[in-house]
């Protein structure tokens, strides 16, 4: 596991890139032309022997002394009979050009150890071969084939022979430093140790590019994958026996971190290929086809060598650890010491704080201090210069409030009078919507009475149709002038208004009658007063200006302000000119609704409204001329006095006119009366008209008589003695001008102490704030260390990230290929063994204690398997077995495919045997062998033990078929997924055998199967048929076809696709290639309702040159052998029968076995004598057949598999019969001789002394008797 800050990350993909570029610009200069000897520069140096080559690694002790140096090696050369010492460091650039050096021995106690022992950063080496032995004594800490660290760069080099070392071992380079980058480059070597070790390089931090390892890494020794050519015969048994002798040491003593390519990695292995065996069967943990461990970037890879081990082993990566970053803002004793220095820098700010504050305060005093002597100064000599001054000022202020007073009260009357004149303006406008509103009405009657009139007169001429369009314009204004008049908008009424003498206009002179038009004109009129009122309720605003302004303007005049008589008459003048503006608008408003009228045939209201009409125009123009005089006043003490007459002239005239609009406004009464007396509407309507339009003209006169009342006002202020205010002298001015200056100032300078004294306060509160805020942080960061350190079981915190950092390099594995066979007991995976964080002390376990710290720790982490494939068949022995991963307890696995066989006991599945983590759109069609917990994508899901995450499976595709073995435990499997009998064995499914974790948006293909633990569920885990699975979008080419391959040696012999759930029988195969002193036959001579990509392998069995029968005689010997050729599965089977047919037969036997393509065949038969004859049944006869003897067997020759044979024994001669006969009577005489021997001497026993008075001892011939008899 690997902790780094973002920084020492940045630097290191810093360097990497830097290193792969510079290889680039290497590989490059590869291929520029060579320049001859007399113009090479004196900084390059020619090898051209070992002496040379020797002279040169001498030099190379000083590590200055190669920089800038090119090294060229012009000849092949040999080191045979030199123990070889490393070329301790080199930093130039070293030229091969494509030559070898052979015989290489290092076995000197070196560390880094190598034919460089160090190649420098900005060194090189280009197309340089080296073969021999690389096994350094001492602590054989990081040895390579080529160079021991490598800091440089390394171009199309290789190395043949062997490597070993206990630590950091490579083929080509045992440690590959950030800086180092080894670029197409190849290793044929036998590399073994124990931590860390690889077929390219032992430990990576840098970047390996391009290169391929063909050589076996920590694997069991086979000459044949060595390339032995230039290896003295000292060294060949140095490989086969000495390193054979470590690599067997090594692996039985536990190995870690094995890889086809790097043992261990943190940098980049890009584009690389692995091609031969890694690790060790059911020995070793973290072994992969490209790489044991990783946390950095593998991309592009390739893995066909067959991976083995212990304990997380996958095709391209035994254990991919997560990319961890370790999150110092929130662990908590570096979260405590960052508050601490926080706390502490807010103590001093406060300090700081207060010391300024201090200081600023005291200067705001002395500057007020300074500024109130001033003032009192300058106060002191303004009250000597003041003396009579204020006296006269004084009376004159006084005489100008008495006239202020008596202004105000001589306006109070003439507001009254205009407060009332527009209150009743206001009633006629009431009134006067109320009786348009009776009106409309009665014309609505009419003019339907009208429309029906002429409609029953069937009149047919155009100005007939154009009557009826108005009059019914006319019945929709009056209906919408009648919805308008209950709202408070007069805009609707006047459109209504507008619509009926639109309407009126378009209709003919006799389609209407007096009552309609009378109607029309007062229609005319009432619209032109809503306009005249609108107006007018203008004018009164202006009015209240004006007044204002006259008084502002007297009171300026009497106090002889400049300024503010200049406001004040611009004020008035103001007022004036837009009462002007509105009453010649009211003024042609009348004009045009008197031609109105007078053209609807009423003389008199159209007179009256033609003099009213006039005398606002008059009043209009007055006032016009009063606002030119108030214009060219120039309002200033100067000459307001001299333009009083112009302005009484002004008013005068403005009063004359204002008479003359009351005597056109009683005309226009009388014309009411008239038109009410002539008129055929309503003598109520027409009454309220009237009235509406009295209240409307006596508001007029109320408006006339204010005007009339304010030019009194004004002549009366003309008549008063203007206001005289003395002005100062120029020292009491300056005097004045002083004191307001320091008073200012004082004023301004008490704000600014002030605002200094609040925001020296607000500091010194928000420090104290701020301070015991922090302090309160402390306290509990103090608590939580304290409970932390209390229990020593603290979880690290880690959290998962990897769906989020897809696109950094770090702890990735994307677009790699396997397509070699693994094999390990648990945690096995076509791409990776195991996701997890590694546990250095227990290889055995991962992340369950190692995330427990003294304080707790938060880590970021990120591991991604992405677009990754696996072809080859993985298999573990016990549990945790998976098409990509086998054991997923953190990270995220997404658009990987798994095809092929995967084969565990427990936990078992397409893309991953047990996650906690994320499978997102990955796509599995293989085959599945296992007891329970097997499903398509994932076997069982599970909660994270390190992040406390659950497995998310999401948008996966299956296709798969899961088997269980035979009871017998061999390899045979049985389908059961297949059998239309089958009932799915326990924790099955198509996407998962357990139901743990979350579901959503996968598919399956599967005639039998349900998707997660027997159960198919909508949106989770769904069945679809294969035509469906294959029109997918994103759908791989592996599933778009079902593909039957028929293998034989390695080589493909036939291979052809076919339909879902196809059949074939052995007579659809193709012809069985053959091969001498075997037997060929296919694996599988039935193929029934195929549902996945299947292979069929031809079987090649030597020959077995004779079957031995299980049959055995007394001493274990088989009964019988028959010669011949079999192979295959051919045995032998014999039964025993009664004989019959055979005189003095003593035994017949009944054999079969199976035909191996001979007619006949040589039985070899073992009797219980050894002298007889054998007889063979044929055609149903006995006959006797020749016999011949092999030591003490009878051997025969018959024809056919099935024979029955008969042995009939020898007679006996007679002399064997007379010798047996006198052998038995001697045998029987002896016998009875010792018997009365035996008696005698148990009655002298009876009678004879005690033992050891005895003087004669037994004889030993009697003592061996009676043991015997004993």
């Amino acid at each position: 596991m690997r902790t780094n800050e973002s920084a020492a990350g940045s630097t290191r993909l810093l360097h990497r890139l830097t290193a792969a570029l510079l290889a680039l610009v290497l590989a490059a200069s590869a291929a520029l032309p060579v320049f001859a000897a007399d113009t090479a520069p004196t900084d390059t140096i020619y090898i051209n022997s070992v002496s040379d080559l020797l002279a040169f690694a001498d030099k190379c002790g000083f590590d200055q002394w190669s920089k800038g140096k090119t090294v060229i090696l012009q000849e092949d050369l040999s080191l045979e009979d030199t123990e070889w010492a490393p070329v301790a460091s080199f930093s130039g650039a070293f030229k091969g050009n494509g030559h070898t050096i052979s015989d290489v021995s290092l076995v000197g106690a070196y560390s880094p150890a190598g034919f460089f022992g160090i190649l420098e950063e900005g060194g090189s080496i280009q197309d340089l071969t080296i073969k021999g032995v690389v096994n350094p004594a001492g602590t054989q800490k990081t040895a390579g084939g080529l160079v021991g660290t490598n800091y440089g760069t390394i171009i199309n080099c290789t190395f043949s022979g062997a490597v070993h070392g206990e630590e950091e071992a490579g083929g080509l380079v045992g440690r590959n430093e950030t800086s180092g980058t080894i670029d197409h480059s190849t290793s044929r070597a036998m590399v073994s140790g124990a931590y860390a070790t690889g077929g390219i390089v032992g430990y990576n931090l840098g970047v390996i590019t391009g290169c391929t390892n063909v050589g076996a890494v920590n694997s069991e020794y086979q000459e044949s994958a060595l390339d032995m050519e230039g290896l003295p015969a000292t060294l060949l048994e140095l490989v086969k026996k000495d390193m054979g002798d470590d690599l067997s040491n090594n692996i039985s003593n536990v190995s870690s971190d094995t890889g086809g390519i790097a043992g261990r990695s943190s940098g980049l292995i890009l584009s690389s290929a692995n091609a031969g065996d890694v690790g060790y069967a059911h020995v070793g943990y973290n072994v992969g086809g490209i790489v044991g461990r990783t946390d950095g970037l593998i991309s592009g890879c390739v893995n066909q060598g067959l991976v083995q081990g212990r304990k997380d082993v996958g095709g391209i990566a035994g254990q991919a650890e997560p990319y961890v970053e370790l999150d110092l803002d929130q662990s908590t004793i570096n979260r405590l010491r960052t508050e601490l220095d926080t706390l502490h820098t807010m103590v001093n700010g406060a300090a700081d704080d207060m010391d300024g504050s201090t200081s600023l305060l005291n200067t705001d005093l002395n500057t007020l201090n300074s500024q109130m002597d001033t003032a009192v100064q300058a106060a002191r000599r303004l009250q000597e210069q003041g003396g009579d001054y204020f006296d006269e000022v004084a009376d004159e202020v006084d005489r100008t409030g008495d006239l202020i007073s008596d202004t105000f009260t001589r306006l109070e009357p003439v507001m009254d009078t205009g407060v009332d004149a527009l209150d009743k303006m206001t009633t006629a406008v009431g009134q006067l919507k109320w009786v348009t509103a009776e009106m409309a009405a009665e014309m609505l009657t009419a003019s339907t009475a009208l429309a029906k009139a002429s409609s029953g007169a069937h009149k047919a001429s155009d100005a007939l149709d154009s009557s009826k369009q108005g009059l019914e314009q006319i019945s929709k204004g009056l209906d919408d002038l009648i919805a308008s008049l209950p709202g408070k908008d007069d805009s609707g009424l006047s459109s209504a208004i507008s619509t009926i003498l639109g309407g009126y206009s378009s209709v003919s002179g006799d389609a209407v009658d007096d009552h309609i038009k009378t109607a029309i004109s007062l229609l005319q009129v009432a619209n032109s007063a809503m306009s005249i009122l609108s107006l007018g309720s203008g004018m009164s605003g202006q009015m209240k200006l004006l007044t204002t302004g006259l008084g502002l303007l007297r009171s300026a005049t009497l106090l002889a302000d400049d300024g503010q008589l200049a406001s004040a008459g611009k004020q008035v003048t103001r007022a004036v000119g837009n009462m002007a503006g509105r009453a010649t608008q009211i003024g042609a408003l009348l004009g045009n609704t008197a031609n109105l009228v007078s053209e609807q045939g009423n003389p008199q209201m159209a007179s009256a409204l033609t003099s009213m009409s006039g005398a606002l125009g008059n009043v209009g123009d007055q006032l016009g001329n009063l606002e030119d005089i108030l214009d060219k006043l120039g309002f200033n003490t100067g000459n307001i006095s001299s333009g009083n007459a112009s302005i009484q002239a002004g008013l005068d005239s403005l009063s004359d006119a204002a008479q003359d609009l009351g005597k056109a406004a009683d005309d226009f009464d009388k014309s009411l009366d008239i038109l009410k007396t002539d008129s055929a509407l309503t003598s109520a309507t027409l009454g309220h008209m009237s009235a509406s339009l009295g209240i409307m003209a006596e508001g007029m006169s109320g408006l006339t008589s204010m005007t009339s009342q304010a030019a009194d006002i004004v002549h009366w202020l003309a008549e008063q003695d203007p206001i005289h205010v003395p002005r100062p002298s120029s020292e009491m001015t300056a005097t004045k001008d002083e004191l307001f200056d320091a008073v200012t100032n004082m004023t301004d300078q008490m704000s600014t102490l002030n605002r200094d004294m609040l925001s020296a306060s607000n500091t010194l509160t928000s420090n104290l704030r701020s301070i015991n805020d922090q302090i309160n942080v402390v306290s509990n960061l103090l608590l939580d260390a304290v409970e932390e350190i209390s229990d020593p079981g603290s979880k690290n915190v880690f959290e998962d990230e990897s769906e989020n950092l897809t696109a950094q390099n770090e702890g990735k594995i994307e677009g790699c290929t396997n397509r070699g066979t693994v094999e390990a007991d648990m945690n096995v995976g076509g791409i990776a063994g195991t996701m997890a964080v590694e546990n250095t002390l227990d290889p055995e376990d991962d992340d369950k204690d190692e995330n427990r710290s003294l304080l707790r720790t938060e880590y970021t982490i990120s591991a991604v398997v992405m677009n990754c494939v696996n072809e080859g068949t993985v298999t573990s022995k016990k549990e945790a077995v998976g098409g990509i991963c086998g054991e997923m307890d953190l990270g995220y696995i997404t658009g990987c495919e798994a095809y092929g066989k995967v084969d565990g006991n427990n936990k078992v599945g397409g893309i991953a045997g047990h996650s906690s983590a994320k499978l997102i759109s990955n796509w599995a069609k293989c085959e599945l062998t296992g007891s329970k917990y097997i499903g398509g994508i994932v076997g069982q899901g599970a909660d994270s033990v390190l992040t406390g995450n659950s497995c998310i499976i999401k948008d996966n595709r299956a296709m798969v078929e899961i088997h269980e073995p035979d009871d017998d435990g061999d390899d045979s499997e049985v389908a059961l997924s297949t059998s239309s009998s089958n009932t799915d064995g326990q924790y099955w499914g198509a996407i998962s055998g357990g139901q743990d974790g979350t579901f959503t948006g996968n598919l399956f293909v599967s005639d039998t199967l349900r998707g997660v633990d027997r159960i198919s569920r909508a949106g989770q885990a769904e069945p679809i048929d294969y035509d469906t699975m294959r029109a997918l979008e994103g759908a791989p080419k592996g599933f778009q076809k079902l593909t039957l391959t028929f293998m034989a040696d390695g080589h493909i012999v036939d291979q052809r696709t076919f339909t879902y759930g196809a059949s074939f029988t052995e007579a659809d195969y193709p012809e069985l290639p053959q091969k001498d002193g075997y037997l060929a036959e296919w694996n599988t001579p039935v193929l029934d309702d195929l549902h996945l990509d299947t292979v069929v392998t031809a079987l090649y069995t030597s020959y077995t040159p004779a079957l031995k029968s299980i049959d055995v005689r007394i001493n274990g010997r088989p009964i019988f052998y028959v010669d011949g050729l079999f192979g295959g599965s051919n045995a032998l089977s014999v039964t025993s029968q009664t004989p019959s047919g055979v005189a003095n037969a003593t035994e017949q036997w009944l054999m079969d076995f199976s035909d191996d393509g001979q007619e006949t065949h040589t039985i070899r038969y073992l009797p219980q004598g050894k002298q007889g004859s054998v007889y063979v049944q044929q055609d149903g006869k006995w006959i006797k057949v020749p016999t011949d003897t092999f030591g003490s067997y009878i051997t025969f020759t018959a024809a056919g598999t099935e024979i029955v044979m008969a042995f009939v024994p020898k007679g006996i001669p007679l002399w064997e019969l007379c010798g047996g006969t006198v052998a038995a009577l001697l045998v029987a005489a002896f016998l009875a001789r010792k018997l009365i021997h035996k008696r005698k001497a148990r009655k002298a026993k009876k009678n004879a002394a005690p033992v050891e008075e005895l003087d004669t001892p037994i004889e030993s011939d009697d003592q061996s008797t009676e043991q015997h008899t004993k």
